[in-house]
């Protein structure tokens, strides 16, 4: 029973952490100059070509991108 209590709280922390990467992925717009999440329905719409990742939020401002008005990263 330990062993499978030990399995469960893995899996559920390893769960918790990939939600935490998804959600903290921004997407920014080359074209546009604008970031959105990694989930945004504009970001999924977006050129290939035009993708430019970011870490986090400060790095896309510091690049001179603007919020998505949409997702509202």
């Amino acid at each position: 029973m330990k062993k499978f209590c030990a399995a469960i709280v893995t899996i559920v922390i390893m769960t918790t952490t990939f939600a935490t990467v998804l959600a903290s992925s921004y997407v920014g717009n080359a074209n546009s100059l604008k970031f959105h999440y990694a989930d945004c329905s504009s970001a999924n719409k977006m050129n290939p070509a035009n993708r430019v990742s970011f870490n986090t939020r400060d790095e896309a401002i510091n690049a001179g991108y603007v919020p998505c008005k949409r997702c509202k990263p």
